[in-house]
């Protein structure tokens, strides 16, 4: 029995390195997962040893070990640390969702978003015996709109960390088409109890990126990662929703869901790209409390990775997350550069139309600067 295999993940040439705890027959059961990726023409770019000891280790800095106390979750392990590891390759040059996708004989592709347990698996494989399948969890596409296929072993199962992979070939699901696979919708998925007639809605544009920046890998490794998504989302027609409660009634969908196009055409300006903000670790939605404001307080603009005026609203990127201004909030966000509060109200009387009569202008000001604070938008000092 071999001891290792190389498989194509994404872009990249991923080899699975078997230690001697791992049974022949274990071998064989993995490998055989991977049936429709194997790759023999080029040389391997990363390497996962697989292994049955817990907290081994290796001794080169470049391989990954990947351990599992069954054969099941191996297996399991085994595909999630190939899948990041391609995705890590890629990162800064293509878009990537947390998506399944199906493609059709003209090499459209319809993408289907979605968190972990939200059906992309089992909407994949409903859609992939008509469709040509492309992948059930990991959608790269490239700033032109080409989709970059991985056909990977299916993640089926109720527990995230020991999903059965089973083979696209073993599932019955259809080869790929011939011609260039190109993004041509984004669908979200909504599966409800009780939905007798499942049914497709759009999503306007601002929601839509409420809902994709969190099932995203390495958006910030983007060169302008909004403007890159927000450019993906029009050239697709904007994002729909499909609510339903079982997957076998979405390929009646199919028409319907290409069919749904915003009219959308935001007129979009770039505000700026920071380097200074990331990710890493951050808990998303946390939120501070809001100290109340000294004599004499400032503020500035938190750091962020980027941020987009639409329209009248501007979309401030940070941490993975978004949030969307509107009203004076946008205002305030420009002018608060270690700024006052009353600097920050003429700020918002000069830009906004004169408010009624009744309003006290300083105090709404005061609000929604405590609510930019909360938000971690602006910083009080």
């Amino acid at each position: 029995m071999p001891t290792a295999f190389d498989v194509r993940v994404l872009d990249s040439v991923v080899r699975v390195d078997f230690d001697p705890s791992v049974p022949d027959d274990v071998r064989g059961a993995i490998s055989g997962h991977w049936v429709d990726l194997v790759e023999r023409d080029a040389e391997p770019t990363i390497t996962i040893r697989a292994t049955m000891v817990p907290g081994q280790a290796s001794a080169d800095p470049a391989q990954r070990v990947v351990s599992g106390p069954s054969a099941e979750r191996l297996a399991a392990n085994i595909v999630s640390e190939a899948t990041l590891a391609g995705i890590g390759e890629l990162a800064g040059s293509a878009l990537m969702l947390h998506a399944g996708a199906v493609a059709l004989e003209d090499g459209r592709v319809i993408a289907l978003v979605g968190p972990s347990g939200r059906g992309k698996t089992t909407a994949s494989r409903a859609l992939g015996r008509g469709l040509g399948y492309v992948t059930d969890e990991t959608l790269a596409v490239y700033p032109d709109g080409e989709v970059l296929p991985y056909r990977k072993p299916l993640s089926v199962g109720t527990e995230p960390a020991a999903k059965t992979p089973i083979p696209a070939s073993s599932a019955g699901l259809r080869e790929l088409p011939s011609a260039r696979l190109v993004l041509d919708a984004i669908v979200v998925l909504d599966r409800r109890e009780g939905v007798e007639a499942p049914y497709v809605e759009t999503i306007p544009l601002l929601d839509a990126l409420e809902e994709l920046v969190p099932q995203t890998s390495f958006l910030t490794r983007l060169r302008a990662p909004l403007r890159t998504l927000v450019t993906t989302v029009l050239s697709t027609g904007g994002v729909r929703r499909v609510v339903y409660s079982e997957a076998e009634t979405l390929p009646g969908l199919v028409d319907e869901i290409l069919a749904a196009r915003s009219d959308e055409s935001p007129h979009l300006v770039d505000v700026g790209v920071s380097t200074t903000d990331c990710d890493c670790g951050a808990k998303l939605g946390e939120q501070s409390d809001v100290v109340p404001a000294a004599p004499g307080a400032v503020y500035r603009r938190s750091e962020y990775r980027d941020a987009l005026s639409v329209d009248d609203a501007l979309v401030v990127y940070r941490r993975n997350i978004v949030s969307v201004l509107d009203g004076i909030g946008p205002v305030l966000w420009f002018a608060a550069s270690d700024t006052t509060a009353a600097e920050l109200t003429d700020a918002a009387l000069r830009e906004m139309p004169a408010p009624p009569a009744d309003i006290d202008p300083a105090r709404v000001v005061e609000a929604t600067l405590d609510e930019l604070v909360a938000a971690d938008l602006l910083v009080r000092a």
